[in-house]
């Protein structure tokens, strides 16, 4: 009886490394398949994303401890008032706020923002006036952001950023609702 279960636990052992072989070699192509049809890929996510995710995110995207903000801008064409949500952080050494730029600067509200010249953030419960759009490098501001962050960008292969001057901020609308229901 020893011996069959110990050739059982084997048998057991070396299955494990067999499905983490397999998993790894998966995860390798699934790599290699991503890096070669970047461009298709990202056309189909960002469309999914905009279509099922975004409405979403939005849901939650204004909350205190959230890693998105709402980002509202103005068409440049039809001048319609957009809202997107974005993953945006403030910079202390700049002094201005980034948003990574996954799918590039072609995407809409890119630009529609830099056609505009400005656009509206809201980031936990406060809301800038953002002006002076422009893009930057990466390596410019990748050092300056949270080690999570940083990691998951290189992973996606991040090479842009749109970075924003703060021209003023307020308490976001939805608060200001809220605190004045409560002084009623």
């Amino acid at each position: 009886m020893k011996t069959s279960r110990s050739v059982e636990q084997r048998s057991t052992g070396s299955r494990g490394w067999l499905v983490a072989i397999q998993t790894i070699l998966a995860l390798a192509f699934l790599i290699a398949l991503i890096r070669s049809n970047r461009g298709r890929l990202l056309n189909r996510l960002r469309a999914f994303n905009k279509r099922y995710t975004n409405p979403r995110v939005l849901k939650f995207a204004e909350r205190r401890k959230s890693p998105y903000a709402v980002l509202q801008h103005a068409g440049r064409r039809s001048g319609s008032i957009y809202t997107t949500p974005v993953v945006a952080d403030f910079v202390p050494r700049l002094n201005r706020f980034i948003i990574p730029l996954p799918y590039g600067e072609g995407t809409d509200w890119c630009r529609n923002v830099m056609a505009t010249g400005r656009c509206t953030l809201t980031k936990s419960k406060v809301t800038y006036t953002l002006v002076e759009p422009s893009i930057i490098e990466a390596s410019d501001v990748l050092a300056d952001l949270p080690a999570q962050l940083q990691g998951m960008l290189r992973f996606l292969g991040l090479k842009k950023f749109l970075q924003l001057r703060i021209e003023t901020s307020a308490p976001s609308a939805r608060t200001i609702d809220l605190v004045s229901a409560l002084e009623r």
